[in-house]
């Protein structure tokens, strides 16, 4: 009679909210709603025959999920337009959907082919897990339910059963008692038990003693238990639906054995040979022994539901996992060692005294006290007459090298003399080419009188540096100012740095240029002409990575074109990261170089960065790492607040700070400006 009010559609599917509402899925023919005094109303179809398959609803205040054979529906509940639509193409991994399971957070969990956890929030989207799922197949996750803490179960269809917490996983299978690897329904009582459905029978994991039950063909009759139909009453009853029919258990005639199991060791088989149980054995040496012990948990009133955990100290680090073996193999060397075992049964109930047994296997001679004692006197004794001959021979050639030494160390400090002397002639020259180095950088001043807020951080990592920075007015409305990281350090940096300043100089004052790409078009240009003029000796590939930009003092428009340097803009307190060309200035002249200009307009207070790469590549903190982008960049965002000058004594402070003992690894350039 239903599938007549459904249009003749097979059902597949229904859900029940909490007004008492029926959401009927059916095979191809959309989504039904049914009232509790009412006939099913269409309540979506979309015309596409596997959106229409609906396999699983899930209904909450807002929305109405369905699963189909196409994706995931999320469904404005009181309007019945479809908010959002999920499916391959926009992030899920499949688009075959077993199960949407709503999660106390209000996210709607995906059963689907998967390698991993998804979630969909209704207002943000899909959002897939960190922790990664594994196994022989491919996992197909079949149902879902969630613990009281809130950690998230997942039933496979070949590899057992995952347990979601945070952002790592574990996984339970046929190598922990599972009764199979194929689950199909999965259900977390209100006392912390897990029920897993599988063919032919069904397994409970109590989370309390980390005991898994299995029960077959004797409850669910041969049956298959059906996808997602596992249900808990209010009552406390377990329901499990099958292909045979419908299980119950009701925990309240459920009997507790309150006696625990006796712990019972068999025998010992010791390569091979068998040994009846005695507190102690004792071994002669062996380089190896195979050793079995077999035990038993005495438990009459249900023999087959004992579990076992053993421990060999000075073997084992820790107690076993539970399991239902009761025998344990053990290769062992010499040492001693004691056994331990504990017999558990279904509720948890054990001994509180472990059997034990201890093994002692002797050492081999050469490893006894009396042999290393002898072996030790005997090897002294050696070395003691081996050390007098050395010490004789030594002295005949101690007085040979004193001799020597004498000759040498006049001539080792007369050549001190000479290096020192060479050394002092050139460090001041390097010192003098600093002065001349400076003397070409504009004055500090110059970009002061223009924006008072401002700052420069220079400092090279030799005397002389490969950073340099360039600025003039252009006239009373545009400023220039350039930031550049010429090829090397110390002085083959410091000519590159001079060229630069020298063809910056010629291109916008003579030539005037100020258009900032076309500026680098022309600084790339004259930069390789004036390193490869002298063809014969080889092609020079210097360069330098370099930013200008112009700015409009009474606009605040600022236009800059960048070769392979970034610029941080903070505009209105939040920062932006703009990265540059992909070229260098100069460098290989085979390449098709481009340089665009990006601009911007600034509001009062905005300020922008220009650096080299000396800042971000310097090693330092508690672990030795580089400083890298990201880092700088909230250490602007932590300090966009203070002045200019105030800014820079935080960074040249943070900085000095983060290198702590470490070298300074390259020049360092930081220019800051607040229009």
């Amino acid at each position: 009679d239903l599938m007549q009010k459904t249009g003749k559609n097979e059902i597949a599917s229904y859900c029940i909210d909490n007004d008492k509402n029926i959401w009927i899925g059916t095979r191809g023919g959309g989504l039904f709603l049914k009232s509790p005094s009412g006939n099913p109303v269409l309540f979506y179809r979309s015309g596409n025959s596997g959106e229409d398959y609906v396999n699983d609803i899930a209904v909450d205040e807002k929305y109405v999920w369905i699963g189909t054979l196409n994706g995931v529906v999320l469904i404005n509940r009181r309007t019945g337009t479809v908010k959002n639509w999920y499916n391959i193409n926009n992030g899920l991994p499949h688009n075959m959907i077993n199960q949407v399971f709503i999660t106390r957070e209000g996210n709607a969990a995906i059963a689907t082919r998967s390698d991993r956890l998804y979630l969909i929030n209704p207002e943000t989207g899909i959002i897939p897990g960190n922790a990664i799922l594994y196994g022989t197949v491919m996992n197909e996750i079949s149902s879902f339910c969630q613990t009281t803490d809130g950690n998230i179960w997942a039933a496979t269809k070949g590899n057992g059963v995952f347990e979601f917490y945070g952002d790592s996983v574990r996984s339970w299978s046929r190598a922990d008692m599972l009764m199979s690897d194929y689950s199909y329904s999965i259900l977390a009582d209100s006392v912390n038990r897990i029920w897993i459905g599988h063919d032919r029978g069904f397994s409970r994991y109590n989370r309390n003693n980390s005991i898994m039950r299995t029960y077959g063909t004797d409850y669910a009759q041969g049956g298959i238990c059906n996808n997602d139909g596992m249900y808990e009453s209010p009552d406390g009853k377990v329901m499990i639906g099958t292909n045979q029919g419908l299980i119950v258990y009701d925990r309240q005639k459920d009997r507790k054995v309150n006696t625990p199991p006796l712990n019972n060791v068999n025998y010992l088989t010791i390569n091979d040979i068998r040994y009846p149980y005695r507190p102690s054995y004792s071994l002669p040496y062996s380089k190896r022994y195979s050793v079995r012990v077999n035990y038993v948990g005495i438990n009459f009133s249900d023999p087959d539901k004992v579990y076992y955990q053993t421990r060999l100290v000075n073997y084992d680090d820790d107690w076993s996992r539970i399991t239902t073996d009761r025998e344990v193999p053990y290769s062992l060397s010499d040492g001693r060692y004691q056994f331990n075992l504990i017999s558990v049964n279904e509720s948890g109930l054990t001994q509180d005294t472990p059997v034990t047994f201890d093994i002692s296997i002797k050492k081999p001679f050469w490893r006894t006290w009396w042999f290393i004692l002898a072996s030790i006197s005997l090897i002294s004794g050696i070395i003691i007459l081996i050390v007098k001959e050395r010490e004789k021979a030594q002295k005949k050639v101690q007085d040979y090298l004193e001799k020597e030494l004498e000759a040498r160390t006049s001539v080792v400090m007369k050549q001190k003399t000479e290096i020192e002397l060479a050394n002092l002639e050139i460090t001041d020259s390097i010192n003098y080419a600093k002065r001349i180095q400076t003397s070409i950088l504009p004055d500090f001043s110059k970009l002061k009188s223009t924006f008072m807020e401002s700052f420069i951080l220079f400092r090279p990592r030799d005397i002389v540096s490969g950073d340099f920075y360039w600025f003039d007015q252009l006239d009373d409305e545009r400023f220039m100012i350039v930031c550049a990281d010429s090829t090397g350090h110390g002085v083959p940096g410091a000519f590159m740095s001079m060229i630069g300043s020298t063809l910056l100089q010629d291109i916008v004052s003579r030539q005037k240029i100020s258009k900032p790409s076309q500026v680098l078009t022309m600084l790339d240009k004259q930069v390789f002409s004036t390193l490869n003029r002298n063809i014969e000796l080889g092609v020079a590939n210097d360069g330098m990575d370099i930013v200008v930009c112009e700015i409009n003092v009474k606009t605040r428009h600022i236009t800059f074109a960048s070769a392979m340097r970034p610029v941080i803009i903070v505009l209105g307190g939040e920062s932006f990261y703009i990265k540059g060309n992909r070229s260098s200035v100069g460098g290989e002249s085979v390449i098709e170089k481009y340089f665009d200009d990006q601009e911007y307009y600034l509001s009062p207070g905005d300020t922008i960065y220009m650096f080299s790469d000396g800042l971000p590549d310097q090693f330092g903190g508690t672990d030795g790492k580089k400083l890298k982008i990201a880092r700088l960049k909230k250490l602007i965002e932590d300090v966009a607040g203070l002045t200019m000058e105030g800014q820079q004594e935080v960074i040249a402070k943070f900085y000095e700070e983060w290198k702590g003992e470490h070298e300074q690894v390259d020049d360092i350039l930081l220019i800051g400006i607040r229009v």
